[in-house]
């Protein structure tokens, strides 16, 4: 007998609730170390996938300074890690970003990429019969909490003219979400990749819709403030080999394929389905564009009731820093 969750979940309900986790409960505070000289960058990362890149793109070698890499599964607990100065620095979309800084977390986005939102989608078992979000009234619908996935489902509701209350919220991480899904217990899952071509690949999972062409995205590159006073030098270096990076694994992507198999154990045809649809371009700086998106992703999530009240996200950035191509 499947067991069903309640029938709302009701998020805005107390805010401290769905803060990120406590550092000592977030996983991957120890890993790897790059580099041999110099001070030390520790650096978040979201399974493993910026390490693997900056190591297949020739990024790696040469460092005047090491990293010590911490991996974890999704961004809430990577950013609750930098904001409790256990990390320097590391990658979250802004929709992860926004959840932290409206619980007054004394970080600051540094940097931005683009993000063009088609490996950001909405997934829904096989065999379902919904082909439109609004198909979903009075289902179950899954994500991360403060996550992309989560502000996908607000913008697709959004764009359907439909309120959060006609859906039944279902806050889950992403392994638990990705049982869920293919037991029958949630309706729809809101994940990316390689979660999301993991669930179609090995679940027969389909893409209801993606946030291409939906909704605006960046990731932030997001530093403590210790960290920027402190590694500056060490920081801009950094984000230009990522940057450089990224240039190289959108001509690459069988290399870029290869290696996040290798160095993650991810099977090959997922990092294929990953690597094709992570289109991300970095900026040499903050640009007005990148925070007047961030702002309507933050703007987005107050009148949904996921933060308590409106939130100025220029206050959260730092465009001081210029990033060499």
């Amino acid at each position: 007998m499947k067991t069903f969750l309640p029938r709302r979940t009701v998020l805005g309900a107390s805010f401290l609730s769905l803060l990120p986790l406590p550092l000592q409960a977030a996983p991957g505070l120890s890993g790897p170390v790059d580099g041999s000289v110099g001070p030390t960058l520790f650096i978040g990362d979201q399974k493993g996938g910026i390490r693997s890149l900056l190591r297949a793109a020739g990024q790696l070698e040469q460092l005047p300074y090491r990293i010590q890499w911490a991996s974890f599964p999704v961004g809430a607990p990577l950013i609750s890690a930098i904001a409790s100065d256990a990390l320097d620095f590391g990658y979250v979309g802004d929709a992860t970003a926004t959840f932290t800084f409206a619980a007054g977390s004394p970080l600051k986005a540094i940097s931005a990429w683009h993000v063009d939102g088609k490996s950001n989608a909405l997934l829904v078992p096989g065999n379902s019969k919904a082909r439109i979000m609004r198909d979903l009234i009075g289902r179950r619908v899954a994500f991360v909490k403060g996550s992309p996935g989560h502000l996908l489902v607000l913008a697709a509701l959004r764009q359907e003219g439909l309120d959060v209350g006609q859906i039944v919220q279902v806050p889950l991480a992403a392994a638990n979400a990705r049982m869920a899904l293919s037991s029958g217990s949630v309706d729809a899952w809101a994940i990316w990749d390689p979660y999301a071509a993991t669930a179609e690949l090995e679940d027969h999972a389909r893409i209801l819709l993606t946030a291409h062409g939906l909704v605006d995205e960046v990731e932030c590159g997001i530093a403590s403030e210790a960290a920027i006073i402190k590694k500056r030098a060490e920081l801009t270096d950094f984000m230009s080999r990522v940057g450089k990076a990224l240039t190289w694994g959108a001509n690459h992507q069988e290399e870029r394929a290869l290696a996040f198999s290798r160095d993650t154990g991810t099977p090959l045809d997922i990092a294929r389905v990953s690597s094709s649809r992570m289109v991300m371009t970095a900026l040499p700086s903050v640009t007005d564009e990148v925070i007047a998106i961030h702002q309507k992703v933050a703007d987005l999530y107050q009148t949904a009731g996921v933060i308590p009240s409106r939130l100025n996200v220029i206050d959260f950035y730092d465009r001081s820093f210029l990033i060499p191509a």
